[in-house]
């Protein structure tokens, strides 16, 4: 039964890095958005996770998206992750479906569904930490940020907007929860995208000539250690970005910690 984990898991992590980064072409104006109006973003979000009443299930869902769609219910996002986890797999038959199935929804679903924030937040994060509970591995969520200026007035091969200056970053995020059943999932998810909203501000904040110089990516890790800082609690520990990839203006390069 472990042998076929890793292969679904790594369906779903190809899955949340496509998700990370579909927005590689944000406007200018939407770069300016983030800065100014990340809050209400993550309260969004996060009022999301604490569920709704009834929940729509779109008329041509896959049987995955209407099973799963029960563990939606009005209250879930003041369960304990304990509970929500445990509910979701407790066993690993039990944890090779639910990959299985989270991995089809992921793979199908429109941001422009209503319950976009609950599996691409909710359910990955516990999906992530059921995989690595059962395979022995650190808690870590994917974070990519990036930041493009200066529009030029013409358009790629491919018909999407070209920038003078772009930058793109992906890193890990490390974490620990001491007590799952101490913490909510509502809190959880909050942390994590009250980190990921403050990374991308705190990118969008830099110069171009901050961002091109020799010291990007030290300055990206110390505002992740005071960003992680300002989240951790007595029951959950986030830490550092463990950056492995730092484009700019198309000149990758990798960034291993």
């Amino acid at each position: 039964m472990k042998k076929c984990l890793p292969i679904i898991f790594a369906t779903l992590i190809t899955v949340s890095a496509l998700t990370g980064c579909a927005g590689r072409n944000p406007s200018s104006e939407q770069n300016n958005a983030t800065v100014q109006s990340s809050e209400p973003a993550i309260i969004q979000t996060v009022l999301s996770t604490n569920g709704a009443s009834s929940p729509t299930v779109p008329s041509n869902a896959s049987a995955a998206y209407e099973k799963l769609m029960a563990y939606k219910t009005e209250d879930y996002g003041q369960q304990s992750v304990a509970d929500f986890n445990a509910a979701l797999a407790s066993t690993p038959d039990e944890l090779t479906v639910f990959l299985a199935e989270i991995a089809d929804v992921t793979n199908t679903i429109s941001p422009d569904d209503e319950n976009y924030d609950f599996f691409i937040t909710t359910m990955s994060f516990s999906s992530h930490e059921l995989y690595c509970e059962h395979m022995g591995e650190e808690f870590a969520f994917f974070i990519p940020i990036s930041k493009e200026s200066r529009l030029c007035d013409y358009l790629d091969d491919e018909g999407k907007p070209v920038y003078e200056f772009s930058c793109f970053v992906e890193s890990n995020v490390p974490y620990s929860i001491a007590d799952p059943k101490l913490v909510t999932v509502a809190e959880r998810d909050k942390a994590f995208l009250t980190f990921k909203e403050e990374m991308q501000n705190y990118l969008n904040g830099l110069s171009e000539a901050e961002i091109a110089g020799d010291n990007i990516k030290q300055m990206l890790i110390d505002k992740s250690a005071e960003i992680a800082n300002s989240l951790s609690t007595e029951n959950m520990r986030l830490s550092p970005c463990e950056i492995y990839m730092i484009e700019i203006n198309g000149e990758a390069e990798e960034a291993i910690q």
